[in-house]
């Protein structure tokens, strides 16, 4: 009996010398603190082994330890070992007791103890670069990557088993009082008119310009993620591809008309007004993005380009989603490039190019074809007034030099400096 009494006695002196603290110099323990943060007070740092404070360590203590990610509470005694990898596009925080971390490249929960919870099917490091918030009021906010756009993200949310939680349909939002705000009936986009190519339709929907004042067709976004934004996505002519998010922040501050919008993408300007909405969708095999006033577009599963007013101007008449998905490229300098996908063979395209008319030009017959005022020291009879709106290309078959029209009219034959 008194053997058994003073095991208990002595079982806690034991536990606490099992114990194993993270030892480092009180500089090092503030940069940690400012830079991992602790959360539901436990933080996840590499655990380092610093030579100078060797003799702190038992022997096999930091066995497996150094240079890996730990758990570790505010005194920074080890409470979570190795066994898990930082994601790639968030930080391990805790919350209501999970945090996700990153296992064999899946986003996965843990609980204090380090013991897995659940795993979801979403790669911890992947060009989509998906991310999950950690949980709170019992869900987790989910951000899954696409993998045409780069920038874009399915948001929804799970409960404490992982689970989807079905979103709400209806979204109401405190409509903020304005003076002189006229009521606006819902607007439903038209479709868009079969026309020729050579001609301009009708805008497929746009709002009229408003005073900022009634705050419409505006995306709400603080300033420091629109600096962000827009350092990170291209937005040439003043137009750039935006997937409107009511998340919290959006309608705290947007008008209830804003709300149109919402799970929609659109096209704004710089200053996050919407310029184009509705009437098209994302084509399968690129992201959509301006240059030279055009931009190609999926409507009605073709591939369309519009123009900064969301008029169509050129019908390509490719399928914008399939087996496998055509392609269109940005004009430079009145051409553009389609790759029409093969039925048969995955990854293989004939290519064809086109002007901004959506006349086939023949300027893909030629090899090494560029811009003619960037090779202007090149050839010997070619001058910077021929060069003007020209390419020059070397002929398939007989590797000669051509001067080319962006029309595909050849113009002259080039001859080579020796």
């Amino acid at each position: 009996m008194r053997k058994a009494v003073f095991l208990v006695l002595l079982f806690p002196v034991f536990f606490t010398q099992a114990q194993i603290v993270l030892q480092l110099d009180s500089m090092l323990k503030v940069a940690y603190e400012k830079k991992y943060r602790f959360s539901e007070d436990l933080m996840c740092v590499p655990f380092y082994c610093d030579p100078f404070y060797e003799t702190f360590y038992k022997k096999g203590d930091t066995n497996g330890l150094c240079g890996k990610y730990v758990f570790v509470n505010r005194k920074f005694e080890l409470k979570i070992r190795p066994g898990f990898s930082l994601p790639c596009n968030f930080e391990p925080r805790f919350g209501e007791g999970l945090c996700a971390v990153n296992i064999d490249n899946s986003i996965a929960f843990i609980d204090t103890l380090g013991k897995l919870q659940f795993s979801t099917n979403l790669l911890a490091c992947s060009p989509q670069r998906n991310k999950i918030l950690p949980f709170k009021n019992g869900k987790a906010k989910v951000y899954k990557g696409g993998n045409t756009l780069k920038h874009y993200y399915e948001i929804y949310y799970i409960d404490i088993k992982g689970k989807r939680i079905p979103e709400k349909v209806m979204v109401h939002v405190v409509p903020k009082k304005l003076k002189s705000d006229p009521v606006i009936a819902a607007v439903t986009p038209p479709k868009p008119a079969v026309i020729n190519p050579a001609t301009v339709a009708q805008p497929i929907f746009q709002l009229p310009d408003l005073p900022i004042a009634f705050a419409r067709s505006i995306y709400p976004i603080d300033s420091i993620n629109a600096k962000r934004f827009l350092s990170e996505n291209k937005h040439q002519d003043n137009r750039m591809l935006l997937y409107f998010d009511c998340g919290t922040y959006q309608l705290e501050n947007m008008d209830i008309r804003d709300t149109f919008y919402c799970g929609k993408f659109v096209f704004t300007d710089s200053s996050f007004r919407v310029k184009i909405a509705g009437g098209f969708k994302l084509p399968c095999g690129f992201q959509p993005e301006f240059s030279e006033g055009l931009c190609a577009v999926a409507i009605d599963n073709l591939i369309d380009y519009i123009d900064t007013l969301g008029r169509v101007v050129v019908q390509t008449g490719l399928k914008a989603c399939g087996p496998n998905s055509n392609k269109a490229s940005t004009f430079r300098n009145g051409i553009a490039t389609l790759y029409v996908a093969d039925s048969l063979v995955k990854g293989l395209y004939t290519t064809l190019a086109i002007n901004t008319r959506g006349e086939r030009v023949r300027l893909l017959e030629f090899d090494g074809l560029d811009l003619a005022e960037k090779k202007l020291d090149m050839f010997r009879n070619l001058s910077a007034d021929e060069a003007v709106n020209c390419f020059v290309g070397k002929g398939k078959t007989n590797g000669i030099w051509f001067l080319v029209e962006k029309s595909g009219k050849v113009r002259k034959k080039l001859e080579l400096k020796p």
